[in-house]
């Protein structure tokens, strides 16, 4: 998939080098004993980086585009809701196969304005199956 999105981000003129992609595989996508050690994988490896982040499954299926300033703090708040959700509460769509776990990727991007728009493109070309990212 990191090739794929290379590809896309070169195609419009937002080439990142493909080394740039950074990825987390196999966070849990419920909130579970795992998750903690998870996130703090994460924020080591992120750091305070500012940039756009992508939530897949195990099929590579896109499932949300976000951005953050830094990104670990807007994925610490997605995990946040998750611990606060329960699976009979989830909001997203029953007749869709919750995944077990999802991959995190990343690029770091500094310009606000460029993240914004960076966001917008892969939003509306890898048409994320979820617009909003939250639970109920």
């Amino acid at each position: 998939m990191k090739e794929k999105i290379h590809e896309l981000l070169k195609k419009e003129n937002y080439d990142f080098d493909a080394e740039k992609w950074k990825s987390i595989e196999n966070v849990p996508f419920f909130f579970n004993a795992d998750t903690t050690q998870q996130l703090n994988k994460i924020k080591k490896n992120m750091g305070v980086a500012k940039g756009i982040y992508i939530f897949s499954d195990s099929n590579e299926r896109i499932l949300y585009i976000g951005k953050g300033a830094p990104i670990y703090n807007r994925i610490r708040r997605h995990f946040a809701k998750l611990k606060q959700s329960s699976s009979s509460h989830h909001s997203l769509c029953a007749s869709q196969e919750i995944p077990s776990s999802i991959t995190i990727h990343w690029v770091e991007i500094e310009q606000p304005d460029t993240r914004e728009i960076v966001e917008h493109m892969l939003a509306y070309t890898l048409k994320p199956a979820y617009k909003k990212w939250y639970m109920a």
